[in-house]
């Protein structure tokens, strides 16, 4: 897919720098808005589909409609961890049982919801690496991250790549928690933008090669989440962890080795 990078309808001056600086950074072409149509400022940069940066806002336009980046339910769980809140469970921290100053290895970004829990979770002194092998959804959770303002963003490092062939490369013991949370086989109640994800996404199925070398690059954990049933956990040989009666994900938590 060939991509370009352009700007919002409302962007001023400093949003043309920060996006010129950006598509320098991607290398990646650009050209201002100037209020044109999105299709027309692709027809001049030869790109299939755009990135549109704002101020505070980044989207994806896929040459038929325009989508915003939204961290969805992940942005308010962050927050509700760091004021305190106990009414609401959070069973990926249930499962994941973070602790402050460690590094998480994040496999499967995404929209980084569970990367922004995981970042608020391990404090200032810990952080996140986000492994995502679309470059279009890394294109947009890094820009996506940069312009939002809370401060477990920016604990958290987006790479752009493979999952098995990126911990294949790591030395073991890296970090202290691997967690995956693979495309599940089939959709069901979803958060909003999440279609984008399933478009971009990939949605091979978690490889065993893949969760060996996860166990050999953490230190302290791994954690596969699944949709309920949780058939790729089985697939996996994995155990899911005791969950809710009636709960939609499930969690497989393995030592490392």
């Amino acid at each position: 897919m060939l991509l370009a990078v352009t700007t919002s309808l409302d962007a001023v001056e400093p949003d043309l720098g920060a996006a010129e600086e950006a598509a320098r950074r991607h290398l990646l072409p650009f050209a201002p808005r100037r209020r044109r149509p999105l299709r027309e400022v692709a027809s001049e940069t030869g790109a299939e589909a755009l990135l549109v940066l704002g101020a505070r806002q980044v989207a994806f336009w896929d040459g038929e409609e325009e989508r915003r980046w939204d961290p969805g339910m992940g942005l308010l769980r962050a927050r509700r961890l760091r004021d305190g809140e106990r009414s609401t469970r959070d069973p990926f921290l249930e499962a994941a049982q973070l602790r402050p100053g460690e590094q998480v290895l994040d496999c499967t970004l995404g929209l980084c919801a569970d990367a922004l829990v995981a970042a608020e979770a391990v404090g200032p002194e810990g952080s996140v690496e986000g492994i995502e092998a679309s470059p279009a959804l890394a294109l947009l959770a890094e820009e996506g991250l940069r312009r939002l303002p809370d401060p477990a963003a920016a604990r958290i490092r987006v790479r752009a790549g493979e999952a098995g062939a990126l911990l294949a490369a790591l030395p073991s013991g890296s970090f202290d928690l691997v967690a995956f949370d693979p495309m599940f086989r089939h959709p069901r109640e979803e958060p909003p933008g999440f279609d984008l994800v399933r478009r971009l996404g990939d949605a091979r199925p978690l490889a065993p090669e893949a969760l060996a070398q996860a166990r050999r690059v953490a230190r302290r954990a791994v954690l596969v989440k699944d949709g309920s049933p949780g058939w790729d956990l089985a697939r996996l040989g994995l155990v899911p962890l005791p969950s809710a009666r009636g709960a939609h994900r499930l969690y497989a938590r393995l030592e490392p080795g």
